[in-house]
């Protein structure tokens, strides 16, 4: 079976590569032209969408046509604006509108056959700042989808691309100039250290758009707001059923001890496929996967509680409490990923039981002040981040 199925990948690449081809042959590059497109074509999200409000915004680009790749080109909320179009993730008409932009803003790393051309200009925005070590840095055997070789060769493929790098911190271009192998292909100097445009919502959000967001998720204005986003387990996947969803959290005690005071938001990383059932938690613990762009649950929650999610860089932002729940520690630091930094310079308390993440949710108080260690750790990650990184980074993109 799985033979099959790597026949029949195989034989879609290639039917997918011819249809780049075609396109290559019936298009031409405008430069006036920006395609955007959010972790591979799932959301309207992260910096692409950050970038794209800006340039809605601002007059200068008001003569540009603008595309967004989606998988679901259902989307009334962006395909009314008469300047966005929408095609559909890896249709013909995808390839052409690739062709056809002078600019691909995209977050994350794209089909090894996409290259763009002399012309055009690619701007690889990535979706997070590492904790955990990604790409030519992974050194673990443990992902179960991708060997460490191909792992080196698609990071490696996807920097020879690059035009442009998004970066919101020094860290972070030194750890992308080394997970890209950017060095290797004299692209060191292609990443621009602007801060992230994906967290100026975080900057812009009003109480009323604060307001309107609990009110579409149905959240009770009495109760305390937590957002509990682990992220995947790169040894929990099969071809079946991708990578496998599981939660060591204690909901039954969880609602026992808070559930008069709080509500849990669960928010799951995009490549998990498989779902959880909280009917038993209802008015407790709400499944919040679905939403689009997580900057709109960061901004109503009271805290955050997550492991290995790159999430609390950007929250951190909003000097709010963070609780990290790393009941596996050993075996994901030792046997899957390992980390960048040292976890004792993480902005909140380290926890391996689900009675642990209880008690220091109980010791959180209304009046919670980020201390020197959480003020460090924004100096450190978080300091170029503002309410226009947007605009000063297409200032670099565009070099209007």
């Amino acid at each position: 079976m799985k033979y099959i199925k790597d026949v029949l990948r195989q034989i879609m690449l290639i039917y997918k590569r011819l249809l780049y081809l075609t396109a290559k042959l019936v298009e031409k590059t405008n430069d006036k032209t920006v395609m955007f497109e959010a972790f591979q074509g799932r959301a309207v999200a992260c910096s692409p969408k950050a970038l794209y409000m800006e340039m809605l915004r601002n007059p200068e680009f008001c003569d540009y046509t603008i595309i967004w790749s989606l998988r679901n080109t259902d989307r009334n909320d962006i395909s009314q604006n008469e300047r966005t179009k929408i095609v559909k993730f890896e249709s013909f008409a995808y390839y052409k509108a690739l062709v056809r932009a002078k600019y691909w803003i995209f977050n994350s790393n794209t089909r090894p056959f996409l290259k763009p051309g002399k012309k055009q200009v690619f701007v690889q925005t990535w979706h997070g700042t590492p904790l955990k070590k990604i790409g030519c840095d992974v050194q673990r055997s443990g992902n179960a989808m991708t060997k460490l070789s191909d792992i080196e060769k698609i990071y490696t493929g996807e920097a020879k691309k690059i035009t442009y790098m998004i970066s919101p911190s020094q860290y972070c271009t030194e750890r992308f100039i080394s997970a890209f192998h950017l060095k290797a292909v004299h692209k060191e100097n292609r990443v621009l250290t602007v801060g992230y445009p994906r967290n100026d919502f975080l900057f812009q959000a009003t109480e009323v758009q604060c307001r309107q967001i609990k009110e579409k998720l149905n959240i009770p204005e009495n109760k305390k707001v937590i957002l509990y986003a682990p992220t995947f387990r790169d040894n929990k996947y099969s071809a079946k059923d991708g990578f496998r969803l599981e939660s060591y959290m204690d909901f039954d005690m969880a609602e026992k001890t808070l559930g008069k005071e709080y509500v849990i938001l669960f928010r799951a990383h995009y490549f998990i496929s498989g779902r959880m059932d909280f009917n038993q938690y209802k008015g407790f613990v709400m499944d919040v996967s679905d939403v689009e762009d997580i900057n709109e649950l960061f901004v109503i929650s009271d805290m955050l509680i997550t492991d290995y999610s790159s999430v609390f860089f950007d929250y951190a932002n909003l000097k709010r409490p963070m609780i990290f729940y790393m009941y596996d520690y050993e075996q994901y630091k030792n046997e899957l990923r390992d980390f960048y930094i040292d976890v004792r310079e993480l902005p909140g308390p380290i926890v391996r039981t689900s009675q642990q993440v209880v008690a220091e949710i109980q010791k959180l108080s209304d009046d919670f002040t980020a201390d020197d260690k959480y003020e460090q750790f924004c100096r450190k990650y978080n300091y170029l981040d503002g309410a226009d990184t947007s605009r000063k980074a297409l200032e670099k993109i565009m070099k209007r």
